[in-house]
């Protein structure tokens, strides 16, 4: 879908400039005394100790270009990180399957991904990578466009479909077939990112795309019409801010600030969304009309919303079912080797 060290350093040289007591004690030979100069400096308190300001904490920030990240674009946009004392380089990917593949190999300090990539990191290899926030849910915003001559899935039979194979938008389009009661064996699957399957679906290269805004937009104005979206399968689609437990328990201040910085940006867009729509549409190369109509069809979550569906310690929220939900489809499509426990995923204490 369009996934966190403190540097001090004083040098000698700035020390002789300011601290000139040190640095004339030290410039004058073993029988002189210091100048009278610096300690009428002294007396006028010029010399007083130095503190070196507190550099900020770098995170490197993996994300697709995705509606759902729009409360990100916009502390990043607004200056919100650099307000919460962070240097955030924000690094766009294709799928949000890479942004995970990134962190898991240390590239990233932040993952923006699906909670369904999670499940499949978990469920294949041995990780202690987590969600600490949830993101947004998709509520329509990822969705299967086709022609205006396929009316539904069920006529999808023979057809051509773009779609990224294991990723979540392969999860939706299953889930669509299943409700249609279609065998997938009956759809020629075609596998390229959600991002280039809805680039060939408005070139009219397949017959059908999986896709997510803006592409759904951009296929709604060339010919095409939506016959299954996420609206059908609520709080399933959800994006998360998944980070190695290791570096949150090492640098639990830093992520801390990014969420809160994050939250700054999604009260922003509700505070003020005809100034946020230029800015997130400047992301996702879209006019800021159609990024109101792609926030439609996402529910991006606050902090408020965040305690509540993660639950407290002794009462599991929502997002626990729906990443069970998560985890069965992983298993009985065979995405995972084993079935990952789906409270060992999530690490809420930054948001509770």
């Amino acid at each position: 879908m369009n996934r966190r060290t403190v540097l001090q350093e004083l040098g000698a040289a700035l020390a002789c400039l300011v601290l000139s007591v040190g640095c004339s004690n030290r410039e004058a030979g073993p029988d002189q005394a210091p100048s009278a100069a610096p300690a009428s400096r002294e007396r006028a308190g010029a010399a007083a100790p130095l503190t070196q300001p507190a550099q900020p904490a770098k995170l490197t920030v993996g994300h697709d270009l995705w509606i759902g990240y729009s409360g990100v674009f916009l502390a990043n946009e607004l200056g919100y990180f650099k307000q919460a004392g962070l240097d955030v380089a924000l690094k766009p990917f294709s799928n949000p399957g890479d942004t995970l593949a990134a962190l898991a190999s240390s590239q990233l300090d932040v993952g923006l991904t699906t909670l369904q990539n999670l499940a499949v990191l978990n469920g294949n290899s041995e990780t202690d990578v987590v969600a600490i926030a949830l993101v947004d849910s998709s509520n329509g915003a990822d969705a299967v466009v086709a022609k205006d001559s396929i009316a539904s899935m069920a006529d999808l039979k023979g057809k051509t479909v773009a779609l990224t194979l294991g990723e979540v938008n392969h999860m939706l389009f299953l889930f669509g077939l299943e409700k249609s009661g279609i065998s997938p064996d009956a759809v020629k699957i075609t596998s390229m990112s959600a991002d280039d399957a809805g680039a060939a679906f408005v070139a009219g290269k397949v017959d059908a795309a999986v896709t997510w805004e803006p592409w759904i937009t951009k296929a709604t104005k060339n010919g095409g019409h939506v016959i299954f979206s996420s609206a059908s399968m609520p709080d399933t689609i959800t994006n998360s801010v998944v980070v190695h437990k290791a570096k949150l328990d090492a640098g639990r201040d830093a992520y801390t600030k990014f969420i809160g910085a994050v939250d700054r940006g999604v009260q922003t867009l509700r505070g003020e969304p005809d100034k946020a729509y230029p800015i997130i549409g400047k992301y996702l190369n879209a006019s800021p009309e159609d990024v109101k109509g792609m926030l439609a069809g996402d529910k991006i979550y606050d902090l408020a919303d965040n305690k509540r569906l993660f639950g407290a310690a002794d009462a599991a929220g929502p997002i626990h079912a729906s990443m069970k939900s998560v985890v069965d489809f992983a298993v009985q499509s065979k995405l995972v080797k084993k079935a990952p426990a789906p409270a060992s995923m999530f690490d809420a204490r930054l948001v509770r």
